[in-house]
């Protein structure tokens, strides 16, 4: 696996992704929680994900229903985030090698998460992807 693009689709780093994202919905929707799902799940999520991401992806639908209801704009970026990290499947169990992958994915998604908006109005490139979240998007 050597080409970025064949690493950013493989359902392990898919799964890094989605985890952060979900992350950030709890965080977003309920404020500084004293344990967060990254700190009960990530362990779980990083080798078996298969066992552990339809119990996630079902705690986050409250969470976006509130955000709905508070800040709509916010909402669908994060929904949009949602389906854009989705893996085609969730794998079974992860090896070494894919558990790094998923390491990459939710490291990736977060420093997404936290890069400052480009203010200006030019078109991403095929090489970039657009910033996803900031906690002033709506």
């Amino acid at each position: 696996m050597t080409h970025t693009s064949e690493i950013q689709s493989h359902p392990a780093y898919k799964c890094g992704r989605l985890l952060a994202v979900i992350e950030r919905i709890q965080s977003l929707a309920i404020g500084n929680p004293n344990a967060t799902l990254t700190d009960r799940y990530y362990g779980s999520a990083s080798t078996t994900p298969a066992s552990v991401f339809g119990v996630l992806v079902r705690m986050a639908q409250p969470h976006l229903s509130k955000l709905r209801k508070q800040r709509e704009g916010l909402a669908i970026a994060l929904e949009r985030a949602l389906h854009d990290a989705m893996p085609d499947y969730f794998p079974t169990t992860l090896t070494l090698t894919e558990q790094g992958l998923f390491a990459l994915g939710y490291y990736h998604q977060r420093r997404e998460f936290f890069t400052p908006r480009n203010t200006t109005a030019s078109a991403p490139t095929a090489d970039e992807q657009p910033t996803l979240i900031s906690e002033e998007a709506e």
